[in-house]
């Protein structure tokens, strides 16, 4: 794009976010944890501008990240994706999620550096149970991941499979029932 033209369009953008802004630099600190995920740009206000105008997953994020209450306020001004939805009374800093439509993720906790793509269901068992998320899972388009299962950290689970069970740690899960074929970097074949 025209570097004029795009400082126009990101200077018209700047006024519409200047509450945005406002919360931003109070929560600087753990927006700037996911921001980096985002913006080849690092962080700072002009980093936030951009990606916030860009990326609608994005702003689900930072939404969720302020709270309901204080974003009720200003999401009327630069609108969330609306099929993706955020259920979770915890997700750690550095959450990247990827163009990431009809997502429902509703687990107990998800850790830091959690990568998500579209498609992807996280969410209860008949019980109400929900799954607990490590750290630096990956999570690929159209996997559903329901109950009261923990996933442990570093896991990365593939395109479509199916988890009901627990998943321990450093493991690539695929499948429908789902099987590890990779823990600790060696090729395997484990049912959960």
């Amino acid at each position: 794009m025209n570097p004029y033209a795009q400082a126009v369009i990101l200077s018209a953008s700047t006024l519409r976010m200047l509450p945005h802004i406002a919360l931003y630099l109070m929560k600087k600190r753990q927006i700037d944890a996911d921001l980096r995920k985002y913006s080849a740009d690092g962080t700072g206000v002009g980093a936030f501008i951009k990606v916030c105008t860009r990326q609608r997953v994005f702003r689900n994020l930072f939404y969720y990240r302020l709270g309901e209450y204080v974003s009720v306020f200003i999401k009327w001004l630069l609108p969330p994706e609306r099929t993706l939805t955020i259920w979770c009374p915890e997700i750690g800093e550095g959450c990247h999620f990827e163009h990431n439509y009809a997502t429902y993720l509703n687990a107990e906790r998800i850790g830091r550096d959690f990568y998500c793509l579209h498609l992807v269901t996280l969410g209860n068992d008949s019980q109400g149970q929900r799954p607990v998320i490590g750290d630096g899972v990956s999570i690929y388009t159209g996997a559903t991941v329901f109950g009261g299962i923990h996933i442990g950290d570093n896991v990365t689970i593939g395109a479509g499979a199916v988890v009901s069970k627990d998943v321990p740690a450093n493991c690539t899960v695929v499948g429908n029932p789902a099987v590890i074929v990779r823990k600790d970097g060696e090729r395997v074949n484990i049912k959960l």
